[in-house]
């Protein structure tokens, strides 16, 4: 059976024009420069720095390991 990817929309790309991070609006994404985005639902799309991209990496990190301790017998 396939297993559905959640987390689909998490990617690196990069800036076709200056953008704002969504982490820090003193911190700017320019042009051609290599960021984390996500969509936090369709059409709401962040923009992270990579100054900010770890940070938010590894809360999700955190989250999705106490999410896979409450699974009834988790097979990883």
């Amino acid at each position: 059976m396939p297993v559905r990817n959640i987390l689909r929309s998490f990617r690196f790309e990069t800036a076709v024009a200056t953008r704002t991070c969504d982490v820090s609006d003193e911190h700017v994404i320019q042009p051609e420069e290599k960021h984390f985005a996500y969509d936090e639902v369709p059409g709401q799309r962040k923009n992270i720095c990579m100054n900010c991209a770890p940070g938010i990496l590894k809360k999700a990190q955190a989250h999705l390991a106490q999410v896979m301790k409450e699974l009834p017998s988790a097979k990883i």
